[in-house]
């Protein structure tokens, strides 16, 4: 999918309840040698949609995507894409279940790419296979289930995204839409 034809499905799909302004003009993405920065910065290959997202807008998604769900937008987005997270996984007692599930996050390079319901229901990538399936886990109900492409992830994010406020205010609009990866 061309870079263009994201932005446009997914200004095409929006949540009546979701208030966010969006200002389409003001996204922008990551030039390819910032994209092997972050492929040194985070230890894992970029590829395939999630590549096409950043080079889209990982620097800014122009309210089309949130901080709040989406973790490349997010504050401390070390937590979900860094290798000491993925060890800390590993030895998390409390993520015993979803490591039997998934297997070896360090091997298989997990990228938690957002989370939903306050985060009990958790999507994420493998960065080492070579395709773009996005995977669901279900904290409550320790279940794990292909969801789809990363774009399938995208296209149902912004059909079941709600937000109360406008964004109007700068600050709002900056801290929920602004990409944090570098």
């Amino acid at each position: 999918m061309k870079m263009d034809n994201l932005i446009q499905m997914l200004l095409s799909i929006k949540n009546p309840e979701n208030h966010f302004i969006e200002r389409p003009e003001l996204i922008q993405g990551y030039t390819e040698d910032e994209i092997k920065q972050i492929e040194q910065k985070y230890n894992f290959p970029v590829h395939g949609q999630f590549k096409e997202l950043l080079m889209t807008m990982g620097k800014c998604s122009g309210g089309l995507l949130f901080g709040e769900d989406i973790y490349i937008y997010k504050s401390g987005v070390e937590y979900y894409f860094g290798e000491s997270s993925r060890v800390e996984l590993i030895n998390d007692q409390d993520c015993q279940a979803f490591i039997c599930a998934v297997g070896d996050v360090v091997k298989r390079k997990i990228i938690t790419v957002a989370g939903i319901n306050e985060n009990i229901v958790s999507y994420f990538m493998f960065a080492s296979d070579d395709n773009d399936m996005v995977y669901e886990w279900d904290e409550n109900e320790e279940t794990l289930k292909e969801f789809g492409t990363l774009f399938d992830f995208l296209k149902y994010y912004r059909q079941i995204t709600i937000c109360p406020i406008t964004g109007e205010s700068n600050n709002d609009f900056k801290e929920l839409t602004t990409g944090r990866l570098l």
